[in-house]
């Protein structure tokens, strides 16, 4: 199951410091970052539109979708998109 929540915080950031619009698609994916165990984290690309995807969930007014050739970085998990001082960043938690 692909589950995804995002935190007041990360939607303000979404709409003042991305400068995203009302309805704008924002796409989770799989982002490569190097070998070995941990050769995959989550990316997060706003310039996106879906084309087959897993799931589409509209929070805080934005579309949050994966596509079903990223479903699997996300499987058996929920990711959490939040924001600090540092801007967005995501975290998962598996089940």
């Amino acid at each position: 199951m692909i589950s995804f929540e995002v935190s007041e915080k990360a939607i303000d950031s979404f709409k003042n410091e991305w400068g995203l619009e009302e309805a704008q698609y924002v796409r989770i994916y799989a982002k490569y970052v190097g070998e070995g165990s941990d050769a995959f984290t989550i990316g997060i690309n706003a310039s996106a539109t879906p084309i087959d995807p897993a799931l589409v969930q509209f929070i805080g007014g934005f579309h949050f979708f994966v596509e079903k050739t990223d479903a699997w970085i996300l499987q058996d998990g929920l990711l959490q998109i939040d924001c600090n001082e540092n801007g967005i960043f995501s975290s998962k938690i598996s089940y």
